[in-house]
């Protein structure tokens, strides 16, 4: 009896097991996602998942999209000089850190390499035309990872990608690429650009032809969008971006500017 008696404790504490080890997991809540807002051209704002927030190619008055006031950014990068993309007097309500892609002469990349807050940054040169910067000079592609997610900012490139390009931006999740022609690949070296890179979750078309824009030489976004079937159109200019499996093809997400 007094065996058995000793015994009993264990029996039950291995019922307890049995019974906890049959529970489902309890489901682990998702990482806060970083936020993505398109503002016009290719003017984007990014907002990680600590609230850092990193302005792209800030857009400037005049050519059609809303400059809002009391903008707040922590950073602030430029692919080039321009005045459509480093107007940095977007930003009012605070001093951001303002990254330029380009040299003081215009004549040279500027190699970014860093971590700030919870962002790293990456630089990568390439060209604003397809005769190595001979009619429009230099181009910078930004590449931010955050939150799990690599975004590549193409600026205004002007060409499709050399080996050593597409060796030096790598991986992509989230492609922001320039689809209206004139002063940037159109939409068929877009599409070429788009197959080279392979981004794994999806493609955001910018610097097109809007009813807001009053730069009457870019191209609509149709000729880009003709033909593809992996298209989702938005009702908002912003989404979210989570990590997520490798789609079988990127899906083409077209935001509305406002």
């Amino acid at each position: 009896m007094r065996s058995l008696h000793r015994a009993a404790p264990t029996v039950a504490a291995v019922a307890v097991l049995a019974v906890i080890l049959s529970l489902p997991a309890r489901a682990t809540a998702a990482p806060p996602a970083s936020k993505l807002t398109w503002m016009g051209q290719a003017c984007f704002l990014l907002e990680t998942p600590a609230g850092t927030r990193i302005l792209m190619d800030p857009i400037s008055k005049g050519i059609g999209y809303e400059v809002p006031q009391g903008f707040k950014a922590d950073i602030v990068t430029i692919s080039h000089e321009h005045s459509d993309h480093n107007n940095v007097a977007f930003v009012t309500a605070n001093k951001p850190r303002v990254i330029r892609g380009l040299t003081a002469d215009k004549k040279g990349w500027t190699r970014v390499d860093e971590k700030l807050k919870d962002v790293s940054i990456r630089s990568v040169g390439v060209y604003h035309d397809g005769e190595r910067g001979a009619v429009r000079g230099l181009d910078t592609v930004f590449i931010f990872e955050t939150g799990g997610v690599r975004i590549a900012h193409l600026g205004d490139l002007g060409h499709v990608l050399n080996a050593d390009q597409l060796a030096a931006i790598g991986a992509v999740d989230v492609l922001l690429i320039p689809v209206g022609g004139k002063f940037t690949i159109d939409g068929l070296e877009a599409t070429r650009v788009i197959e080279q890179l392979r981004p794994r979750i999806m493609v955001i078309p910018m610097h097109y032809k809007t009813e807001a824009s009053t730069i009457k030489e870019l191209e609509p976004l149709a000729p880009f969008l003709e033909g593809k079937s992996n298209v989702r159109r938005e009702k908002t200019s912003t989404i979210a971006l989570s990590p997520m499996k490798p789609r079988t093809a990127a899906e083409i997400v077209v935001l509305p500017y406002r």
